[in-house]
């Protein structure tokens, strides 16, 4: 590449980054979330009245700038999960628990209207994926007649499950570039990346460095860390979907300077997620770095194979808790960690294997359509309870919300055909993504095959968590497997925005 060229191309990422349709969306809902957290202490009204405001802001943002109010949507489920909830009063938990929702309902609708006036709308929704989930949606609704779920109950359980893939469209309803795509993932990577450096914070410093959560592992892992975002499995899932796209910069950047920043970003979230022990980030990455591997760069496999060694090295000896008076652990025993939980799923007290039992009574017994849409371990079922549970589980909902396996849940709930319908619609996209990558050079290759890797690793480890369910990744997921899709189908305007 001349160095004209990459001139014009920082140029124009620059503009981009610093664009009112980017920048200047995403400050002003920042500056309006700040309001709302500190209104919360002082006054309900006020505070309610400023996530209004918020909302009205989003919906004028996403029809004038759509593309800084998309980043705005996928990047607020980290926010209203986890630092808006634990910087409002507890009273208030339960209204911002709905706050990315709100947020996808107006901006979904404003940049609708918008692609409609444009002549984009069709168009958007011409996708082998979406033909699959209208599909699903079909069945399920076929499922909740026949088990004869209340008309509520099962439009909820069917929108909790499906609401993320409005994300999927809305990149292919708008004018969008390979610049902006590139900034949007870098974004991601950026927002991990902050999220990686203060887990290694927690090991190596203080596990409860500036009030963040860790736990203590069950199986000989020590601190579990999770930064801001709670939960170590939460955690290491945004790792894992963050680190193919540096690890394929890493293999692919054009200078040498960006492999050497791209090299040093994969390490540093290869080793916060080491020390998050979640086996299914670890499974979830190991599976989206092979198929990249195999059909886009084999340079990638062996890149993440040295990268790992050397994290792993680097956890071996580098020494932990070390402001604290008496270190909680002192080591990093990634052997007897795995072999405790391989030993937990042998003898059936893993709660997961549980899980597993406890529900497949019920998919015996609907094993082609399902127990119907939000009857089952997902969030409908238990803000609002369900027959099953006093029928097979003696009236005990199961613990923590979920069963914890998305594709378990969605097995009771929409029974074999609904989980093929389901898991082909994620192939698709993901196919798609992987296909567009094979196709195209430079950064949209990059962007693309990141994308897919996303992907795949939410869809892996969503055998052991609720992600496709569950906003903070299933927003980014199919956000940017529809960036992917916007890329393949040639979907570049210089519009301005």
């Amino acid at each position: 590449m001349s160095s004209t060229t990459a001139a014009i191309r920082r140029t124009r990422l620059l503009r981009l980054a610093a664009a009112p349709g980017v920048a200047g969306g995403i400050a002003l809902v920042a500056a309006l979330l700040a309001a709302i957290i500190v209104a919360a202490r002082f006054s309900v009204p006020l505070f309610l009245a400023l996530g209004v405001g918020l909302l009205l802001t989003l919906a004028l943002v996403g029809y004038r700038h759509p593309r800084g109010a998309l980043l705005a949507v996928v990047f607020t489920p980290i926010l209203d999960r986890y630092l808006v909830t634990l910087l409002v009063p507890d009273a208030l938990h339960g209204v911002t628990n709905y706050l990315s929702e709100a947020l996808l309902l107006v901006v979904a609708t404003s940049i609708g209207i918008r692609a409609w006036r444009g002549g984009r709308l069709v168009g958007a929704l011409r996708h082998p994926t979406l033909a699959i989930m209208a599909a699903f949606a079909l069945l399920a609704g076929v499922s909740a007649v026949i088990n004869g779920v209340p008309p509520l109950i099962a439009l909820a359980g069917i929108a909790f499950t499906l609401d993320a893939v409005v994300l999927f469209v809305l990149p292919r309803a708008i004018p969008i570039d390979a610049a902006y795509a590139r900034v949007a993932m870098l974004a991601f990577v950026a927002m991990a990346t902050v999220a990686a450096l203060l887990a290694l914070g927690q090991v190596h410093l203080h596990a409860d460095l500036l009030g963040m959560a860790s736990v203590t592992g069950f199986f000989s892992e020590g601190r579990r860390v999770a930064a801001f975002l709670v939960n170590p499995n939460m955690l290491g899932v945004v790792l894992a979907m963050a680190i193919p796209l540096p690890l394929l910069a890493t293999v692919r950047a054009d200078r040498g300077r960006q492999r050497v920043v791209a090299g040093a970003t994969t390490f540093v979230l290869t080793l916060a997620l080491l020390y998050t022990f979640s086996r299914g980030a670890w499974l979830g990455l190991g599976a989206a770095v092979l198929v990249i591997g195999l059909l886009v760069d084999r340079r990638a496999v062996v890149a993440m194979l040295l990268l790992a060694v050397v994290a792993y090295g680097t956890a071996v000896v580098v020494p932990r808790h070390v402001l604290q008076a008496e270190p909680s652990d002192t080591g990093f025993d990634l052997g007897a960690a795995t072999i405790g939980r391989v030993d937990a799923l042998g003898d059936g007290t893993d709660m997961r294997v549980q899980y597993a039992t406890n529900a497949l009574p019920i998919i015996l017994d609907h094993p082609v359509l399902g127990a119907g849409p939000g009857r089952y371990g997902g969030a409908v079922a238990w803000r609002f309870g369900s027959p099953l549970y006093d029928r097979y589980t003696d009236g005990a909902a199961p613990r923590d919300r979920t069963v914890d396996n998305f594709w378990l849940h969605l097995t009771a709930e929409s029974g074999i055909l609904g989980v093929l319908l389901f898991a082909g619609a994620v192939a698709a996209a993901v196919g798609g993504a992987l296909a567009a990558a094979r196709r195209l050079d430079g950064w949209p290759r990059i962007v693309a095959a990141g994308a897919a890797a996303i992907g795949i690793v939410v869809g892996v480890d969503s055998l052991t968590e609720m992600l496709l369910e569950g906003n903070t990744t299933a927003f980014a997921a199919w956000f940017f497997l529809g960036v992917a899709s916007a890329l393949a189908a040639g979907a570049v305007s210089g519009e301005a925005q």
